[in-house]
């Protein structure tokens, strides 16, 4: 699936749920649904949910732009 191979080619996001902490982290809406149930049609489930921490801008971006250069 491109959102998790997206997600999974960061090197400075953690895969996870946010707990308030200041890390940033994504998560795609597939890693909550049975495979059954994942539509690639359907658009929400090819989101991913981002959580931007205190780490540097310039520094997200970058790893940003190389995990879209995966896809």
């Amino acid at each position: 699936l491109p959102c998790l191979l997206f997600c999974e080619s960061l090197k400075h996001f953690m895969m996870a749920v946010s707990w308030g902490g200041h890390e940033s982290l994504i998560l795609p809406k597939c890693a909550g649904m049975q495979a059954s149930e994942f539509d690639p049609g359907i658009a929400e489930h090819r989101s991913v949910r981002m959580y931007v921490g205190l780490e540097d801008p310039q520094y997200l971006m970058q790893d940003l732009a190389q995990a879209l250069a995966h896809l």
